[in-house]
């Protein structure tokens, strides 16, 4: 069931379990309360401090995203010949319960392809090159992802990211929807999140390959007043607390940085999946993209942007990958923070990039402007997350074997 099997009260149980299909529902009534459902959505520049729809957004890729109810039919999609063999792009599908599905280049490259997305709650997304990919809930989330390179480049990837087309049946409906309130809020439902889960289930039963509930959480969810008011109250808090402390059950930690254990899905871990929902929703499995999160920098201290620190890749130990790599920063909030030079992230493409003479890259992580600020990545005072992203990662970053160097302090800005 989860890494805390038999520690969950019933309530907990129920909680954690249906925690990443009440996320994906909120999403959708939030993005459907803005645009109609059955149609893609283009997003036509890269994030900024105003985009809060979802949490921890990537300043790297252009987003498209639609949803669907595959009651309606089969979608098509079809994927256009990229511009050149290094453009990154993808195509992933979730359920209502975020299992995941990839139409990728790491699997049909960049010559262009066509595939048909079908509901079959009896087969579980195969994540290979196969021409039909199966979801197991009529929800499917469909999110577009295609690089920008450059500034310069922000037409052509825009061109690139219209191209990709998803084909939904005539008769699929087009509709706003009203919200339910953020899943960043779920756990302020209280007891009530308990009947509005259930509503959800309705529209989007279990797959049969999907983790069972034990029969004392299912009855929580199926009849609540078979429990206390309290007692749902106290099941959340319980499921919360248990979410906060998977960070260190389930991470593999060096140099400062932590990162997930595993490389593809949740298998039948509803505590890992419902924690994926809670801190990342939409977000890569690490075989497409391994996320590392700064815990701390080399001396044990919390990150500060008080107190300048560096990144020093030395020209060994580049992310080694065969997309591309991204440092962020974000506030407390898990959103990205205003800053006087508008950069949200800096990356492998960053333009005028200064390395080494010895091909070394350092980076400088300030709330203050240094001197020489073309490695500059700006950080909000007090207080901030950092997370580096490497897409595509080689075998070392997929296995957990390469991890970003420590994060050493920065005598003087004046540097």
């Amino acid at each position: 069931m989860s890494l805390y099997e038999g520690e969950l009260s019933p309530a907990a149980e129920a909680y954690i379990w249906g925690f990443p299909l009440v996320a994906v529902h909120r999403t959708r009534q939030l993005l459907c309360s803005r645009s109609d459902s059955g149609t893609m959505n283009h997003i036509d520049d890269l994030a900024t401090p105003k985009d809060k729809a979802i949490v921890v957004p990537n300043n790297d890729t252009l987003y498209s995203s639609a949803w669907y109810d595959l009651r309606y039919g089969d979608l098509s999609i079809e994927v256009p010949a990229m511009d050149h063999q290094s453009r990154y792009w993808n195509v992933m599908i979730l359920d209502g319960y975020t299992h995941v599905a990839y139409v990728c280049r790491r699997h049909h490259g960049v010559a262009g392809t066509k595939v048909r997305v079908t509901l079959n709650p009896e087969k579980p997304p195969a994540n290979d090159a196969s021409a039909v990919v199966t979801i197991g809930t009529p929800t499917a989330w469909v999110i577009i992802r295609v690089l920008v390179e450059s500034p310069e480049d922000i037409d052509k990837a825009r061109n690139l990211q219209r191209s990709i087309k998803v084909h939904a049946p005539p008769e699929h409906p087009r509709t706003r929807t009203e919200r339910a309130g953020r899943a960043t809020t779920i756990a302020q439902s209280g007891a009530a999140f308990f009947d509005e889960l259930r509503g959800y289930m309705e529209l989007d039963p279990p797959a049969l390959w999907h983790p069972k509930l034990s029969q004392a959480a299912r009855e929580v969810i199926e009849n609540p007043e078979s429990t206390t008011l309290k007692g749902l109250e106290m099941g959340v808090k319980e499921g919360e607390q248990h979410l906060m402390n998977l960070n260190d059950a389930d991470s593999v930690r060096s140099n400062g940085w932590r990162t997930g254990r595993h490389a593809t899905g949740f298998d039948g871990d509803i505590l890992r999946r419902a924690a994926g929902a809670k801190y990342g929703l939409g977000g890569h499995q690490a075989i497409e993209n391994r996320s590392y999160v700064a815990e701390h920098d080399a001396k044990g201290r919390a990150l500060n942007g008080d107190y300048p620190l560096r990144l020093k890749f030395e020209p060994d130990n580049l992310p080694p990958c065969r997309g591309f790599w991204s440092l962020t920063a974000y506030g407390t909030d898990m959103y990205l923070v205003e800053n006087d030079i508008d950069r949200w992230s800096i990356s492998d493409r960053t333009p005028g990039l200064v390395y080494a003479e010895d091909g070394s890259l350092t980076l400088d992580i300030s709330a203050s402007r240094p001197l020489r600020s073309a490695n500059w990545l700006p950080v909000p005072r007090g207080r901030y997350l950092l997370g580096l992203r490497v897409y595509e990662g080689d075998a070392p970053v997929v296995s957990c074997q390469w991890f970003p160097p420590a994060l050493e302090e920065r005598a003087s800005l004046l540097e």
